[in-house]
């Protein structure tokens, strides 16, 4: 940034304004600093600072004051209120006098307050940026329509000035009857509709409607002098319009002809959603993100710590942040349909049903009457209506397993429901727009599928949107004694036969080509057979004897042996309940993280972790 932002922090505790200010002028912030309220104002007024965090309760002055002045003096600087003290009441009666955000103190993590301040910096810029630009944008309205309107006035005189103004004008000018029917079009309306639509219906030609625009209505009409403004999504296009319409009268008084201006404002509106769909995954994200991280050697119904798997936990997270559409990439076993449940329930739409679709368990010739549905009659067997997997599923999400079947006709169609146009039902004529959020699997290369023509590359990137890859098994064997625990826990405890290490290191050493659904499958064929049974390994379990436990055979034992023998069982335990962690098991047990290492390299439980 060429000149530092200025940052006022109002606080009567020295120690919080320290770390505010040590914190932000890292960050290149300038920071300003008072211990009360009155002190706050009066560096207000002198160094008019562009954004200030305040604290509520405070000698003197307190932090409602502060809001109250400086909302109404300069509503566009943000204030942030961060106070330790008072509840929900004080939160509403504070954003209520203008506070743009509220964080409760102790601050645990000052990056969750930087992104509060540069997220309320970018609102208060653009919104400064949009009342500049609607300010300037409406005085060039207003002129042109008064030039417009003069000329008009006198067009039988002066036709051929009114024409120049006209044409030279950069946005889309028409003039209909009292019929609707269009009477004259200028050159950028003409060049954009490709074709003279005098003498047609104005909103069938312009914007492909079946029925009048809002502002041709008979009701409400401006009078003379007068114009409607409003904004205008033309569904044509896929872009907004910011659209004047001014009547024009006759000597007589009546109105016999309409002039409608439109210009394209679709970059602003852009960053008008932007803005509101940053705010609102900024929010989310906080929010899961503190929510995620107690417990995040699983995610839902996913076990892992690698951070291969942290890696799918973020994604994960953003993906449920968002609405866009995601793709889940991975082979047969390594979670997918677990990962689109994740986002699902971590969603908004987690009060609505995820509806799973095996689109490689579909007949071609039924594609489209499952996904859309049918009427009653469509076809031969077609006794009742039936609704389709994106009725079904309207509200909520759709997932598609094995996308990569669905054939090339289906594509097309499935593409403009995706897009937003909507479908019709097999048999059907009305037009359907179920608000579903698409969830992609599958196990193949869907870019070479393009290159050979099996999908349309369109329909891919309208998937595509966030791409969620999953780690093969065999990448992330350090995620195995989580597993392996996870998948024992769901029996009961006396069916479970001991896991000696030797099993442990033997189910560490394969490849698992079939990922974690092997896995399972030899865990649940281990508890059944009572012992270890796959790809030529043989391990019986009664056989293998667990960690020694201290209870038995102790009269045979020195003091020594004995002592080792419940040292080990004991640090056995606490590693499986810290999960490997080997800094939550050194605190847990009140050890040198030193000692636990060289007890952990003494028992050969280095190599058991690996």
């Amino acid at each position: 940034m060429n000149e530092a932002v200025k940052l006022l922090c109002i606080d009567d505790d020295k120690n919080f304004l320290s770390l505010i200010s040590m914190f932000f002028q890292r960050l290149g912030y300038a920071v300003s600093t008072a211990l009360d309220g009155r002190e706050g104002l009066a560096l207000y007024a002198e160094e008019r600072p562009d954004i200030i965090l305040v604290d509520l309760n405070m000698p003197q002055v307190d932090g409602f004051t502060v809001l109250e002045q400086v909302a109404r003096q300069s509503p566009d600087i943000p204030v942030i209120v961060i106070s330790g003290e008072g509840g929900m009441d004080d939160v509403i009666r504070a954003l209520r006098l203008g506070a743009w955000n509220y964080h409760t103190k102790p601050v645990s993590r000052l990056e969750v307050l930087r992104y509060s301040v540069e997220q309320a910096l970018e609102k208060a810029r653009l919104g400064r940026e949009n009342i500049s630009y609607q300010q300037e944008l409406e005085g060039k309205v207003k002129q042109r329509t008064r030039e417009l309107e003069a000329t008009l006035q006198s067009l039988k005189q002066s036709e051929q000035k009114l024409s120049t103004i006209i044409e030279s004008f950069e946005g889309f000018i028409f003039i209909c009857d009292r019929h609707c029917r269009i009477t004259f079009m200028n050159a950028f309306l003409l060049k954009y509709l490709g074709r003279d639509a005098t003498g047609e219906i104005c909103h069938q030609a312009v914007f492909q409607r079946t029925a009048p625009c809002s502002w041709c209505a008979d009701t409400g009409l401006p009078v003379e002098g007068q114009s409607i403004r409003e904004e205008f999504y033309n569904s044509v296009d896929n872009r907004w319009y910011y659209v004047i319409h001014t009547p024009i009268f006759d000597q007589q008084g009546e109105m016999n002809q309409r002039l409608i201006l439109f210009y394209d404002i679709s970059e602003r509106k852009q960053k008008e959603q932007e803005l509101k769909e940053r705010e609102e995954y900024f929010r989310k994200e906080n929010m899961r993100l503190r929510a995620s991280l107690t417990d995040r050697y699983k995610f839902g119904d996913i076990i892992g710590k690698s951070p291969k798997m942290q890696e799918v936990y973020e994604l994960i997270l953003n993906a449920a942040a968002s609405d866009v559409n995601v793709i889940i990439y991975g082979e047969s076993g390594t979670g997918k349909e677990l990962v689109a449940k994740a986002i699902h329930e971590h969603s908004d739409r987690k009060n609505k049903k995820l509806f799973y679709v095996n689109c490689g368990a579909i007949p071609e010739s039924l594609f489209e009457s499952e996904f859309f549905g049918h009427k009653k009659g469509a076809f031969t067997g077609a006794i009742d209506d039936k609704h389709g997997y994106l009725d079904m599923a309207d509200g909520g999400t759709l997932f598609l397993d094995e996308i990569g079947e669905i054939p090339i006709s289906m594509q097309i169609k499935l593409l403009r429901a995706i897009e937003g146009n909507g479908f019709t039902p097999v048999g059907g004529a009305e037009i359907k727009r179920p608000a579903v959020r698409f969830i992609a699997a599958t196990n193949r290369d869907l870019k070479e599928a393009v290159r050979q023509g099996r999908m349309r590359q369109d329909f891919l990137y309208r998937i595509h949107v966030i791409p969620i890859c999953l780690p093969l098994l065999r990448e992330r064997k350090e995620d195995i004694p989580l597993l392996i625990e996870h998948f024992l826990s769901q029996y009961e405890p006396d069916k479970v036969p001991p896991v000696s290490p030797k099993i442990i290191k033997a189910l560490q050493s394969y490849d698992w080509p079939g990922n974690v659904r092997e896995l399972q499958n030899t865990l649940h064929r281990f508890v059944t057979l009572k012992k270890l049974d796959f790809m030529g390994t043989v391990i019986d379990a009664a056989e293998e004897k667990p960690f020694a436990d201290t209870s038995q055979n102790m009269e045979a034992l020195t003091y020594e042996e004995a002592l080792e023998r419940f040292e080990k069982k004991i640090l056995f335990n606490a590693l499986q309940h810290n999960k490997w962690h080997q800094g939550n098991t050194a605190t847990a047990l009140k050890v040198n993280p030193k000692t636990l290492y060289r007890k952990m390299k003494q028992y050969g439980f280095l190599k058991l972790k690996k």
